[in-house]
């Protein structure tokens, strides 16, 4: 009777065993079902507009005129420029560029998700027709946009990198607040960039979409997870991008394709409406580190008009969250000297060589345009600010929030180590640590197999509670305007390491963690003899594992845009900005990509 007891219960749980394993079978089935649909409806969606014969010059951008945002405003106002015939143009450069060529997955950046060429067209029409005064021509009259994947708008999908999001029932049906706002300032959604999977990662890469390339070297990446936005405005095929911000998803794209990202503070600008990449769009890490919307473009001056064209009332009634705090138009006019101050390094990852470089000839130039800069000393360092950040996002331990976002879906290999460390058991975790670097094993205890205790949790809070202001008594003290420091540590990442490297993108953190505005500008490509990453250069404690990927990614960088950042206290973004176009203005970065031009080796 015994064995007849055993025998049965061996039986059920191998039953139970096999309808699991079916269930993930018939799942991945119904996802890649999903994925292959989408996917043939956006290669066969027809075009109308570039369809017609006097317009057909889809292998060929010879002579296309690119104008930035602000300029297409003017254009367009003063009737000097057809809105549709400039949608057409850019519309064939998007098709040229932006998408894999004919088909060839080796050839052609894949930024683009979806595309809305033919609505752009019928609505700069319309523009076309309208009749206006100079001085009642809408802030982003008739400028062609690409709209970040994850951002609601009507008749697109919102996938966050996710197949289970690329199904018709998660189709948008209306616009969120902020596409709302932007076309009724006149602004032309015409493309769909693409993201990570589900968005965490400074790469641009997911199983629905596929893999976004750097248009500066096709073998490396545009970053993430708003890369689309970054490599669109890069190539000109759109002058201006809406991409969003949590942990540098706009300034990191931006520093890695050599453009202008800015992240305006958390409570400025409005997401509502859009989709969160977790089940059930529920993003709680949100309420404590907040998810924001920003532009990407080619001038400082671009970036101005977004943020003045969506700081108005229509924003401010219909999202309670937001500060009511319009456009402060002297703020970023202002002419006089300013008192900025610098740091080379957050003491976590020390920059290359030629990032120092860069930095410091926009120290600098500053100092020769009148301004006065000084040493700023860091309230918090890397190790501080870098830990803290991972522990709350990791608070649920086992990456399960991400997990459960995928529903069922495979996770992409560049998430692969970071789901090893995270679901090692906690028992061996101080064994671990006793024989790896000072840097993995400060990563290794920022987290929990099982996720932390509610306590814990909250003292983490209080953690960032006291290091906001240890920060904004910092900068008070110091009598700042603003704070000027590394981009990014390194130059774009080759394709595939990602995942391994996460410990690079300290920089971009603090804004986020602070709240703070914050905004990224080009200044210099990397230099043949600054190839290189050397351990005698950087401090005893950072010669590890990390340091030999970096002179890895190093190898082969020359030509690589660099940038600087920007930071400026809360609700300070007009001063953030106007330090901004100073160094755009003092550096005149010219640089162009043109790897996207050639295949991939």
């Amino acid at each position: 009777m015994f064995e007849l007891v055993i025998i049965i219960l061996l039986s059920l749980l191998l039953i139970k065993a096999s309808l699991k394993k079916y269930n993930r079978w018939k799942r991945k089935k119904q996802l890649r079902g999903w994925v292959a649909e989408t996917l043939h409806q956006r290669d066969t969606k027809v075009h109308k507009c570039l369809l017609s014969s006097s317009n057909s010059k889809n292998d060929d951008d010879t002579g296309t005129n690119f104008y930035t945002a602000a300029d297409t405003r003017t254009l367009i106002g003063s009737g000097k420029l057809d809105p549709a015939e400039n949608v057409l143009q850019l519309a064939r450069r998007c098709r040229l560029y932006g998408r894999n060529c004919n088909g060839d997955t080796n050839q052609g950046v894949n930024a683009i998700t979806e595309e809305f060429y033919d609505e752009a067209f019928i609505k700069a029409k319309e523009l076309k027709s309208m009749k206006r005064k100079r001085d009642d021509v809408p802030l982003l009259y008739g400028v062609p946009i690409s709209v970040k994947d994850c951002i609601a708008m009507k008749g697109a999908l919102q996938t966050g990198g996710l197949a289970c999001r690329a199904s018709e029932k998660h189709r948008s049906k209306t616009d969120c607040l902020l596409l709302s706002v932007l076309r009724s300032a006149g602004a032309l959604p015409m493309v769909r960039g693409n993201v990570s999977q589900i968005m965490m990662l400074p790469e641009s890469y997911n199983l629905v979409w596929g893999r976004s390339r750097n248009p500066w070297d096709l073998n490396r990446v545009p970053g993430g997870s708003s890369g689309g936005e970054a490599a669109l405005v890069a190539m000109k095929c759109v002058p201006l991008a809406v991409g969003s911000d949590v942990a540098g998803s706009i300034r990191i794209p931006a520093a890695f394709c050599g453009v202008i990202g800015f992240k305006p503070s958390s409570t400025r600008l409005s997401l509502k409406g859009s989709m969160r990449p977790r089940k059930n769009n529920k993003q709680g890490s949100t309420v404590i580190i907040p998810s924001v919307a920003g532009p990407i473009a080619r001038s400082v001056e671009d970036c101005a008009l977004f943020m003045k064209a969506v700081w108005n009332e229509n924003t401010f009634c219909n999202d309670t969250t937001i500060a009511p705090l319009p456009f402060n138009e002297e703020k970023y006019r202002m002419n006089k000297p300013m008192r900025i101050g610098y740091f080379f390094t957050d003491e976590w990852f020390e920059p290359c060589t030629a990032v120092k470089r860069g930095l410091l000839e926009t120290i600098e130039g500053l100092k020769k345009a009148g301004h006065t800069c000084i040493p700023f000393s860091l309230p918090t360092n890397g190790w501080e600010i870098y830990s803290l950040l991972i522990s709350i996002n990791a608070a649920d331990g086992n990456l399960r929030s991400f997990v459960e976002a995928l529903e069922g879906e495979d996770m992409v290999d560049s998430y692969r180590p970071l789901y090893s460390a995270a679901n090692l058991p906690n028992i061996i975790r101080p064994v671990i640590k006793q024989f790896i670097d000072k840097r993995r094993a400060t990563l290794l205890a920022c987290g929990r197999d099982g996720g932390i205790s509610s306590y814990d949790f909250w003292q983490k809070c209080a953690e960032l509670s006291i290091m906001k202001n240890k920060w904004d008594d910092a900068v008070r003290s110091a009598n700042i305007d603003a704070i000027i420091f590394p981009a990014l540590p390194i130059p774009a990442l080759p394709h595939g390491i990602a995942g391994d490297f996460t410990a690079a993108f300290s920089y971009p953190f603090i804004a986020n963690m602070l709240q703070w505005p914050a905004g990224v500008v080009p200044v210099s490509t990397i230099r043949c003899d600054e190839q290189h990453y050397k351990l005698e250069d950087i401090p005893i404690d950072q010669r590890d594992h990390f340091a030999m990927i970096a002179a890895k990614v190093m190898s082969g960088s020359e030509g690589l845009p660099i940038g600087v950042a920007i930071m400026t206290r809360g609700f300070k973004d007009e001063t953030c900005l106007r330090v901004m176009k100073e160094i755009e203005s003092i550096v005149d970065f010219r640089p162009e990509p043109k790897a996207y031009l050639r295949k991939v080796t």
